[in-house]
């Protein structure tokens, strides 16, 4: 790579750093340690999304967008940091839409929002899944590239589009063309089905030493609450271990996925709440405060509010989970400022070779003293 991995950790220790002193007005003396390192610094993505588009020549290409010039594309042959067994798949694609029976499919050239190709590996299983994102409508090929698709990869379990409203990320609904719409995987002791468009991180070994952290950061907690949990895999993984886990989402197919796979496990302390974080937090009373927060937002942070309301579940302790320095900077000055201490930050490197960096934050209830 152009930039050594060391360096590129080092930089990425920087951005936290200076996040946190130059948005979050925090202390010079907050603790960051040095990034742990992910297990391998290629071929790691297992999803990678691809989109149709013209060429510099006006031709059509299936590529990524162009960094600093979105309404661009980049054509791409082979993508040196995705799971390799999605080769053969986008080779398929390409084939299949660029020169062959697919090229003249008018789903792929709509001008208000073409098809996605999305390509998903599971890391613990020999199981691929294809993903058609785009508008409802007509797609008259998807059937003949399925079987393309069948034919290039004996580990595809399934071809599905996801229908959604133009610009939006949620709340798609699955349509079936072949197989089925779920991959197996397992995180932390725990057998999921998930869903075709449900969340995951892309870097499966490096977000296993993310959630190792966590969960031995944890202990023994009596009480978990798991915010923006998704399928639920921290949650649930605490629970085997003899806490209470409410995991709340507002996505119903994660909901769904980790419902099955909690009742699957036996795992009868855990409990799933479809939900918006901020209602969730107005609308439900603790008798007593959780033992130990777990927030995983997206990459704009805490929303509106959350920050605050979450300090005002009375948690002993918070793990804040972020893939974005600037908003994990605000959201810890909010949190401080309402009576918790920051013990230390532990940044990932979830994303080699890109500037993007995961971190997890603990923090404390400070004592009445120091309040």
């Amino acid at each position: 790579m152009v930039v050594p991995e060391d360096m590129q950790r080092g930089a990425k220790r920087r951005f936290i750093v200076d996040a946190l002193q130059r948005i979050g007005h925090l202390p010079a003396d907050v603790t960051v340690n040095e990034v742990v390192a992910a297990p391998t610094n290629l071929g790691y993505r297992n999803k990678i999304e691809l989109s149709f588009g013209p060429g510099p020549s006006g031709a059509t290409v299936l590529g990524y967008h162009r960094a600093g010039s979105p309404s661009s594309l980049v054509d791409v042959e082979d993508c040196a940091i995705a799971d390799p067994r999605l080769r053969p798949l986008l080779d398929a694609a390409r084939n299949f839409f660029l020169g062959g029976d697919g090229a003249c499919e008018p789903a792929i050239k709509n001008a208000r929002e073409p098809v996605r190709v999305v390509l998903r590996s599971s890391s613990h299983r020999d199981e691929r899944l294809v993903v058609l994102r785009g508008l409802a409508g007509p797609f008259e090929t998807a059937g003949a590239f399925a079987r393309a698709a069948a034919e290039a990869d004996p580990g595809l379990v399934g071809v599905v589009r996801l229908l959604a409203a133009r610009g939006r990320r949620g709340g798609a609904t699955t349509e079936t063309i072949t197989g089925r719409g779920w991959l197996a995987d397992e995180i932390h002791g725990t057998s999921f089905r998930i869903p075709a468009g449900t969340f995951l991180q892309v870097h499966a070994a490096a977000a296993e030493r993310l959630g190792s952290h966590v969960l031995e950061g944890a202990g023994a907690p009596g009480a978990v609450l798991e915010l923006y949990g998704g399928i639920g895999s921290l949650g649930l993984a605490l629970a085997r271990a003899g806490a209470r886990a409410t995991i709340v989402d507002a996505d119903p197919a994660a909901i769904a996925c980790g419902t099955e796979a909690a009742r699957a496990h036996g795992l009868t302390t855990a409990a799933f709440e479809k939900a918006d974080v901020l209602a969730f937090l107005e609308t439900r009373h603790h008798a007593l405060p959780p033992d130990l927060v777990i927030a995983d937002p997206p990459r704009t942070g805490l929303g509106r509010g959350v920050a605050k309301r979450l300090a005002a579940t009375g948690a002993a302790r918070l793990a804040m989970v972020s893939c974005d320095p600037a908003t994990l900077a605000r959201d810890l000055a909010t949190l401080v400022s309402h009576g918790y201490e920051i013990e230390q930050v532990t940044p990932f490197d979830l994303f080699p070779q890109t500037a993007h960096v995961e971190a997890v934050a603990w923090l404390r209830r400070a004592s009445s003293r120091r309040r």
